[in-house]
C-alpha cells in the first residue's frame, strides 16, 4: 500500500547518533526543568533560565532532524499496488534512481479514503470498515500491551488495520483481503535466505518469518536482515480470506509463539479498543506570559527609567510583556512570533536594557572570550562568554558598534559546558548613550539584519 515500508537502508549510525543525542536532550530537559522551577519561584537569574531553554530547544530541534534522517532510511512505496518485480538481490548494489521494486499502481488513495482516510492516516473504526465490505473482517481480541488502535481503511477487496505504540516506537499492521491463490502482495518481498517457518493457527496452517531487506549505507548492497528492527510477519488464509500480520517493536518482540497467539485471538466479536492517548499537558512547556508578567509601564516604574522600545518591528512579532531584575536593575521585554502564522510556539526575541553610565562596568555591555565552565554557577552577573575560536562579529548599529554571536553553551553529562555554534541561537549586545542593550533570539525566522534593524529603531 502507499507509504508501506518495502526495504530499509542500514540505519545503525543514525540510531547511534540519536542515542547519543538523547542523552544530551535528557540532560537539557533536566536542567531546563530545574531552572524553570527556580525561575517560577523568582530564584536565580533570567539569563540562566533562558540559556537552559535555548539549549533544550536546540536539542529538540536536532532530535527532530535526526528523526527525519531515520525516516529517510526507509524505502517506502510511493503508490498503492501489487509488487510485480523485485530488482534488488543479495550482493547487488543499489543507488538513487536505480529501480529496486516495480509495482502495478492502484489508485493513489485508498478507495475508502474519503470516508476512512488514506493508508498513512486511517480513521475508520473496525465496525465502519466491516460495513463497507462483503467479506469477513476479524480483529485481534488481545493485542500487546502498549499498542493502541489508530484506524482502518482500504477498499472493497482489501482493508488494513493499524496500531501504534504511544511513542511510535513500534507498530502492528494487519492486512485482510480476498485470497487470490498467492501470498499477499504486500508481504511477498522475502529474501532467499529468510527462514520461513510453518505454524499452526488453530486448525489452520500459516507462515512465519522475520526480517526485511536492508541496504548497507557504505556500499548500498541490499541483503536480507532477519533481525532488523524486530520486524516479524505472520500470514495465513481462513475461509477464502488472506490475513497478514506485521509487527515491529524491538524492546518487546512477540516471536513465533506470540504472533500465533495474536492470530488465534482474531475474532468478529465486538472488541473494546483504547484510542491513542492525546497529551493535554507538556511538563516542559514554557508560557512566556508567566515570565514576562509586567506591563511596560509597570517595568518602567520599578526600574526607575523609561524604556527604549522598537519603533520598527517585524509584523510577525508582538509584545507579550516585560520582567524586571531588581538586583541588576535590568528590564527585559519579550516579543512572541505570531501563532496564527507559526502555530503554537514560544519562539520570540528578548530585548534587555539597563542604565550604564560606564560602558566598561555594566552587565550587558559586552561579549567576552572565555570558558563558561569557569563562571559561577547560575551566572548571577549576566556574563556572556564565548570560546576564543567562536565567530564573534562586530556589527554596526547606527552610529555605534556592537557584538553579535551565533551559538550557545550546551550542557553535557561528561564534559561540563561545551560551545555549540548552532546558527539558530543569536545574541547581540551593544552600548549607546549611557545604556546597555541585549537582543536574544532562538530560531530561523529572525536574522541578524532584522536584529540590527530592531536595535536601530529603538526610541
Amino acid at each position: 500500500s502507499n507509504g508501506q515500508v518495502l526495504a530499509v537502508i542500514d540505519d545503525r549510525l543514525v540510531r547511534q547518533g540519536m542515542s547519543e543525542l538523547q542523552s544530551q536532550l535528557d540532560l537539557a530537559l533536566q536542567l531546563y526543568s530545574r531552572q524553570k522551577n527556580l525561575w517560577d519561584q523568582k530564584i536565580g537569574s533570567e539569563v540562566q533560565f533562558l540559556q537552559a531553554k535555548t539549549n533544550k530547544d536546540a536539542m529538540e530541534r536536532r532530535m527532530d532532524v535526526m528523526k527525519e534522517q531515520l525516516d529517510m532510511t526507509r524505502i517506502k512505496a510511493p503508490i498503492s499496488g501489487t509488487i510485480d518485480e523485485v530488482s534488488i538481490k543479495v550482493g547487488q548494489s543499489v543507488a538513487p534512481g536505480v529501480p529496486a521494486i516495480t509495482k502495478t499502481p492502484q489508485p493513489a488513495m485508498a478507495i475508502f479514503a474519503n470516508d476512512c482516510g488514506d493508508y498513512g492516516y486511517p480513521v475508520c473504526t473496525v465496525e465502519q470498515i466491516r460495513s463497507k465490505v462483503n467479506f469477513t473482517v476479524k480483529e485481534p481480541a488481545s493485542i500487546p500491551e502498549g499498542l493502541y488502535f489508530v484506524g482502518a481503511t482500504g477498499g472493497p477487496d482489501s482493508i488494513s488495520l493499524t496500531y501504534y505504540f504511544e511513542d511510535l516506537s513500534g507498530s502492528l499492521h494487519i492486512t485482510i483481503e480476498r485470497w487470490t491463490g498467492a501470498p499477499s502482495p504486500q508481504t511477498d518481498l522475502i529474501g532467499a535466505s529468510a527462514i520461513v517457518e510453518e505454524v499452526h493457527i488453530g486448525g489452520l496452517t500459516g507462515e512465519y518469518f522475520k526480517g526485511i531487506f536492508v541496504s548497507e549505507s557504505e556500499d548500498n548492497v541490499a541483503h536480507w536482515d532477519p533481525n532488523f528492527f524486530g520486524i516479524e510477519t505472520l500470514r495465513w488464509v481462513d475461509d477464502g480470506i488472506s490475513y497478514t500480520i506485521q509487527y515491529s517493536h524491538p524492546p518487546m518482540p512477540l516471536d513465533k509463539e506470540g504472533m500465533v497467539t495474536l492470530a488465534e485471538s482474531m475474532t468478529t466479536e465486538p472488541i473494546t479498543k483504547l484510542p491513542m492517548p492525546v497529551s493535554t499537558e507538556d511538563p516542559y512547556l514554557w508560557d512566556p506570559s508567566d515570565t514576562y508578567n509586567l506591563s511596560v509601564s509597570e517595568a518602567e516604574q520599578q526600574a526607575g527609567f523609561k524604556l527604549l522600545l522598537p519603533a520598527r518591528l517585524p509584523e510577525t512579532l508582538s509584545l507579550v510583556g516585560a520582567s524586571y531584575d531588581a538586583e541588576h536593575n535590568i528590564v527585559a521585554a519579550f516579543y512572541l512570533l505570531d501563532q496564527n502564522l507559526y502555530g503554537p510556539t514560544t519562539e520570540g526575541i528578548t530585548l534587555r536594557q539597563q542604565t550604564a553610565p560606564d560602558p566598561t562596568d555594566c552587565f550587558l555591555c559586552d561579549i567576552l572570550m572565555g570558558d563558561y565552565n569557569n563562571v559561577e554557577e547560575g551566572n548571577p552577573d549576566y556574563i556572556m562568554l564565548v570560546p576564543p575560536d567562536a565567530n564573534l562579529e562586530t556589527v554596526q548599529i547606527g552610529a555605534v558598534t556592537g557584538k553579535y554571536i551565533q551559538g550557545v553553551w550546551s550542557g553535557t553529562d561528561c564534559c561540563g559546558w561545551v560551545w555549540d555554534p548552532i546558527p539558530l541561537a543569536k545574541t547581540m549586545r551593544w552600548w549607546a548613550d549611557g545604556r546597555a542593550f541585549e537582543i536574544i533570539y532562538f530560531g530561523e525566522n529572525i536574522e541578524k539584519a532584522d536584529m540590527i534593524a530592531i536595535a536601530e529603531s529603538l526610541k
